[in-house]
């Protein structure tokens, strides 16, 4: 594979990006908890309800015109949406997963909600790599991009993963575990950033 490009986000790549999304994320705990085993169908139309919704900067890794990879980040005044946005999603989600997973996804990220830091931060997520060409270094080109900006602005950094693997990746870039919990019957792990001096 050539040299990836890290290039922003557009409207126009919402369908591939929730696929590559969907593959990428399809075996982790916490969406097979929501959505079943091997649903990508039900991860895709989550990941494409998503990305019409996030604020923040979102960024893709293409392989020439290929996405295969994204990263989105947000600052903590936008990363929770307001009650009236989160109504306005469920009819969509419940048509999309059907009622059960709808709600488990609601109380996942209720869940997650509520774990937010009190303090200013900037919030990592999702961040995906298409299982085809994982270990190939494009995750850690994502995570620098993240992790340069949050020493730019001197910000802390914040996100949440339902992988255990996925602890030793973040750790890696200056992440480590503030809490644990269990949701949907699956540990989280919530991990914090501080900005280092450049």
């Amino acid at each position: 594979m050539s040299r990836v490009l890290l290039a922003p986000y557009t409207p126009a790549m919402n369908r591939e990006a929730a696929r590559m999304l969907a593959r990428a994320f399809v075996t982790n705990p916490l969406h097979i908890a929501a959505f079943g085993r091997d649903e990508l169908l039900k991860n895709e139309i989550f990941f494409g309800t998503g990305l019409r919704v996030m604020k923040g900067p979102k960024f893709v890794a293409l392989d020439e015109a290929r996405v295969v990879g994204f990263i989105h980040w947000v600052r903590s005044t936008d990363c929770q949406f307001p009650l009236p946005e989160k109504l306005r999603m469920m009819p969509a989600m419940t048509m999309g997963f059907g009622p059960r997973s709808a709600l488990r996804v609601a109380s996942w990220l209720s869940a997650w909600a509520r774990h937010d830091p009190g303090e200013p931060h900037v919030h990592l997520g999702p961040i995906g790599v298409d299982p085809g060409v994982q270990r190939q270094h494009i995750g850690q080109e994502l995570m620098e991009r993240y992790c340069h900006e949050l020493d730019r602005e001197g910000a802390l950094g914040y996100l949440e993963t339902d992988r255990p693997g996925n602890v030793e990746f973040y750790r890696r870039f200056g992440f480590e575990i503030t809490s644990e919990i269990p949701i949907l019957g699956v540990p989280n792990y919530f991990m914090k950033r501080v900005a280092t001096s450049s």
